[in-house]
Parts: C-alpha cells; sequence; structure tokens
C-alpha cells in the first residue's frame, strides 16, 4: 500500500507541474421502497473528486457476453463513466450501448451493437432514477428481454453499485429462472444493503453473521430469504462491501454488516459466492466505483484467468 500512495502522490505532483488533471462524479444514493418501512436514504454524498489513476495490470480473457452496469438510487451516466473509461483505457471491455428504461418499462439506446467479442459494456439507466427496487429489477427484466429480442443475447453479466446491486439480486431471485430471458453468468454488487438500514446487529461478529445470519432482519432481507430458492444455480456471485475505518463500521453509507448479510443466504444455499471488503479512505460508498482495487476485483472476476 505504501509503494500504491507513492505512485499515486507523484502521479498528483507531475498533474500540477504540467496540465492537472482530474474529473467529478455524480454522487448516487440508495433508498428503499416506500413500502419497507424500515427504509433509509443509503447515499448522501456530494460531487468527489476521483484519480483518473490506471487499473492494475489485467490480462482479460475476451468473450462476447456483454456485462450491464446498473446504477444507485439517484444513479446517472456519471456512476459508471469512470469505470467504464478505465475499463476500456485498460483494454477489460468496449463501451458498445447506453440503454435507457422509461417507468413504463420502454427501452431506448445509444450506441452501436455489432456482436462483438471483446466485452462489451452496457450501461443501465433508469430515467425514474429514485424509483422502487421492484420497479427496477422490473426494469432490469426489462433491459434484458430487449437484449434478447433485438440482438439475440443469450448471456449476460451484472454489476450494480447500491441499489443497483440491491435490484439486480431482486430480479435474480424474481425472474432468475426464467428461460425466455438471457442467463446472467455472473453477478457484482458492490456496497449494497442487502439488509438495509436495521439496527440491532452491530455487535454480531461477522463469523457469527456468516454461520448465523443476522440477528435482526429487514422486510427486505426477509424477501430474499423467501426467494432464495429461486435464484440461478449458475450464476456466481461477488460482492464487494467498504469499510472506512471511522468506527462506523461501513462504507459511510452501508454497514457492512447489511451488505455481508447476503453471504448466509448464498452460501447456506450451495451457491456460488464470493465477498471481498475494501477499507481506507477510498472505500467510501460514492469512491467504491472510483476505486482501482474494486475495478481489479470486478475484472478479474468477470473476464481473470479462472
Amino acid at each position: 500500500m505504501r509503494k500504491k500512495f507513492l505512485f499515486s502522490f507523484v502521479v498528483i505532483l507531475l498533474g500540477l507541474i504540467s496540465v492537472g488533471c482530474g474529473n467529478e462524479k455524480t454522487a448516487e444514493s440508495v433508498k428503499n421502497s416506500p413500502q419497507n418501512s424500515e427504509s433509509k436514504p443509503a447515499d448522501t454524498d456530494k460531487m468527489i473528486s476521483s484519480s483518473s489513476e490506471s487499473t492494475d495490470p489485467l490480462t482479460a480473457n475476451q468473450t462476447a457476453v456483454p456485462t450491464l452496469f446498473i446504477h444507485g438510487y439517484e444513479g446517472t451516466a456519471g456512476s459508471f463513466n469512470g469505470m467504464l473509461s478505465r475499463f476500456e483505457t485498460s483494454g477489460w471491455g468496449k463501451k458498445a450501448l447506453t440503454i435507457t428504461v422509461q417507468p413504463d418499462g420502454s427501452i431506448s439506446e445509444t450506441g452501436t451493437w455489432q456482436n462483438q467479442s471483446d466485452n462489451p459494456l452496457i450501461q443501465v439507466l433508469f430515467a425514474d432514477n429514485k424509483n422502487n427496487e421492484w420497479n427496477q429489477a422490473d426494469w432490469v427484466k426489462a433491459v434484458l428481454s430487449y437484449l434478447k429480442k433485438t440482438y439475440q443475447i443469450d448471456e449476460v453479466n451484472l454489476v450494480g453499485h447500491s441499489m443497483g446491486g440491491v435490484s439486480s439480486f431482486r430480479y435474480l431471485v424474481t425472474y432468475g429462472e426464467d428461460e425466455s430471458l438471457p442467463t446472467v453468468n455472473k453477478f457484482v454488487a458492490i456496497g449494497a444493503p442487502f439488509n438495509d438500514f436495521v439496527t440491532g446487529n452491530e455487535a454480531q461478529s461477522l463469523d457469527e453473521l456468516n454461520q448465523n445470519g443476522p440477528l435482526v432482519i429487514s422486510e427486505r432481507y426477509s424477501d430474499f430469504s423467501a426467494g432464495i430458492q429461486h435464484y440461478p444455480k449458475l450464476t456466481n456471485m461477488l460482492n464487494i462491501v467498504g469499510d472506512v475505518q471511522d468506527g462506523s463500521d461501513g462504507d459511510g453509507t452501508v454497514p457492512v454488516r447489511s451488505g455481508l448479510a447476503i453471504g448466509y443466504l448464498m452460501q447456506t444455499n450451495g451457491l456460488d459466492y464470493h465477498e471481498e471488503e475494501i477499507v481506507g479512505s477510498q472505500a467510501h460508498h460514492s469512491q467504491l466505483h472510483e476505486n482501482t482495487q474494486v475495478d481489479k476485483l470486478v475484472g478479474d472476476f468477470l473476464w481473470g484467468t479462472p
């Protein structure tokens, strides 16, 4: 880590001497459905400057399977623009489409689909970016149905940040076994509050959480527990959480135990599941999709050598 910090300092110093660089990312927030009385806003981030540092070396396997990137509550194109740009710069994939879903499920797109085999990347935007996870799950379904009918796409990967991770999981336990839709090969959740924002789990150790599940469960988690048997058996999951190490045991928005709670359901049902924790100041909720450690984890999971 000391070497990475030194490298970042040198990059910043050279940037000041020459032409100074950097970009700002649009803030996201996460909020559960108004149908859930336990709901709380999950992301109150402001505009945060992020580094344009390239990702660590990765020799990516090139496939024709597109990966869909789904933003969180109040998310915009800025939510994943940085990650997609870094992936392209590193040769890990190439952005093909941006798909926007209207509240009625209608689809519009920009970009060009050419049946490419260079890990095509698709950004998904919800026109109503403050809606609940049930509707968003239906919109994910609408996107996959559109890709199947329009481009005969049979397989996809999903990457969801925050509410986008929750909505993607709800899609998987609701529609993941529907054979008329593309198969989801791999799913990545980044900073997703799977057990919402209930209190009462703060003193539970992570080992106890892993072995027994959360002491206090939310309505959301209860739904997931009831539907987990419908999660597609061949969909591998990577779950990334953040801990800014300020004593809050979370990424500044989502508690670590809320994010990791889903592991108990996945593992006790014999599903392929991996989890990673990012720590430090760059583990803040809105910085997780700007963190090059996260880039590397996502890239390795989706396209690295098995």
